[in-house]
């Protein structure tokens, strides 16, 4: 099985299993995290504040994959997030770009839609070295 397969499986896997705090421990200490509306979070302190930010206005934050594709050099999951409050919960699908450093997450971003998700890709690598 492909490493980067390997790599998100695990991560995803731990999230749902043991939480926030385990999954990010596998990420690699200078991730960018993306969310779907382009806010940057920088290293596991800013994906803590991602999370904690749900948990400030009472929220629950859930994300469940439902299947995972190669795109070289990333990977992309397609996956449902759901965030449950007082008034109910709401969902939404998500695509989520992962790209890799040194066998680890050091970019995870969220997009509404799968083309805007292989765009992200694209663009990222146009003319350049993938990462190794």
């Amino acid at each position: 099985m492909d490493e980067r397969l390997e790599a998100v499986r695990e991560l995803w896997g731990t999230y749902r299993e043991q939480g926030v705090e385990p999954a990010i421990a596998l990420l690699d200490a200078e991730v960018e995290f993306v969310d779907h509306e382009g806010r940057v979070f920088n290293g596991h302190d800013g994906v803590r504040s991602f999370f904690a930010e749900f948990e400030e206005r009472g929220e629950v934050f859930m994300a469940s994959p439902y299947s995972f594709e190669l795109h070289e050099p990333d990977l992309l999951v397609i996956g449902h997030r759901r965030i449950r409050s007082e008034e109910g919960t709401r969902g939404d699908y998500l695509f989520f770009v992962h790209s890799f450093r040194d066998g680890r997450v050091s970019r995870l971003a969220a997009h509404v839609s799968k083309e805007d998700a292989l765009a992200d890709i694209a663009e990222r690598y146009r003319g350049q070295t993938w990462p190794s």
